[in-house]
């Protein structure tokens, strides 16, 4: 059994593995050629985010913003056979959440989200040689980089009545040069057609796929993604189309480029969040975070190929085309606090179990009940960086 007839969505199912064997799962399409492996993961840090893979480093990058007011952040530079450890670049307690790279200049860029900076490492040094700002506190996301024209795009996202702009930043000069503002719809997710000087941006309260000309660096054309809560998307050159990932809908969307056609609904799996693609072989990838596997596609057929367990809850994917390695980073499962006792129909303030119940002074709102304790979580499968073959 690989597909479910009536929803026409792949399942996960166990798959033995020596190194991850209890959460090695496979499942695949009959029409596949060769099973996904799964061959081995690693947990490089606490609180993991985006990674990257650099070729011309022989390292993949992940971030490690560890808990909120962690004093140790980092980004940890693996091997990418073996995922070993083999550098780390400290952050201090300014940890960076997306990352991007500029593989000419060996150049890595990282959103420091919680202070509206872009953290600069320059990788032959493993040094932060600057940090990026351009107004206060703003939400920077995701990123995108245009290594011909060294050039790296940010998104900055508004909410609700709140616009959304893109930094454009100059990798020489490694400051803000430009911006592309009043985006509406909430601009979460980014990713660059650097031959056809495009950008496309997710919008994900909109639900829209924006266009924007890097010639006039103008919005030209808005379309509807499809899906619901379109958070992430990426670029297909070989087919002039965009794959959106809805994370509301569990579903990634194929589009049109040229004109928002919707071409093909794909089911994938709980909180589609993440996409990357193979060139070499015609795979999307995608990260169903609520899910917890890792979805492919073939490309050109727009079939499923499989789905893969890689851990907790996937986040981010990289591929290197040459091997077909991916790397899949998952995030640590977090355990929801209890919520308070219900307050009683008159408003005052309910008392906690064996507690002294307070009253409300006039005038003034009853104080918030506590919530209970959040009860550690104990998750071998989350914080871990995951490498997978088609």
């Amino acid at each position: 059994m690989l597909i479910d007839a009536t929803s026409a969505r792949l399942r996960p199912r166990l798959f033995a593995s020596t190194a991850f064997a209890a959460a090695a799962l496979v499942a695949l399409a009959g029409a596949a050629s060769a099973e996904p492996q799964f061959v081995t993961s690693a947990k490089p840090g606490p609180g993991l985010y985006e990674l990257v893979f650099s070729a011309p480093m022989n390292r993949v990058y992940v971030a490690a913003a560890g808990s909120r007011g962690a004093t140790d952040t980092s980004v940890v530079a693996l091997d990418p056979t073996t995922l070993e450890t083999k550098e780390t670049i400290a952050l201090g307690d300014n940890p960076v959440f997306g990352l991007a790279i500029n593989n000419t200049t060996k150049t890595l860029y990282g959103t420091q989200t919680r202070d509206g900076h872009i953290a600069v490492v320059d990788l032959a040094s493993g040094k932060v040689v600057a940090e990026i700002a351009n107004g206060e506190k703003a939400h920077v996301r995701e990123l995108a980089v245009d290594e011909g024209a060294n050039r790296v795009y940010v998104t900055v996202t508004g909410r609700r009545d709140t616009p959304s702009a893109v930094w454009i930043i100059d990798g020489a000069t490694n400051k803000v040069v430009g911006t592309i503002d009043d985006l509406p719809g909430s601009v979460t997710g980014i990713s660059l057609d650097a031959k056809g000087k495009r950008l496309f941006l997710s919008a994900m309260e909109s639900n829209e796929v924006h266009i924007v000309d890097l010639a006039t660096n103008k919005l030209v054309k808005s379309f509807p993604s499809g899906g619901e809560s379109s958070i992430n998307l990426t670029y297909d050159a070989s087919g002039d189309q965009v794959f959106v990932a809805n994370q509301g809908s569990d579903n990634v969307t194929v589009l049109d480029a040229k004109d928002g056609t919707l071409i093909k609904t794909l089911p994938t799996g709980g909180g589609a969040l993440s996409l990357a693609i193979d060139p070499e072989r015609s795979i999307l990838y995608v990260a169903n975070r609520q899910g917890g596997y890792v979805s492919l596609v073939d490309t050109k057929t727009l079939e499923p190929i499989a789905n893969v367990v890689t851990g907790s809850m996937p986040q981010t994917i990289a591929v290197d085309a040459a091997s077909g390695n991916v790397y899949v980073s998952n995030k640590l499962k977090v355990p929801m606090r209890p919520r308070p006792p219900a307050r009683p129909a008159d408003g005052a303030p309910a008392a906690a179990p064996g507690a002294t119940p307070v009253a409300a002074s006039a005038g003034s709102p009853p104080p918030a009940a506590p919530r209970g304790p959040r009860v550690p979580m104990i998750d071998p499968f989350g914080d871990t960086v995951s490498l997978i073959k088609p």
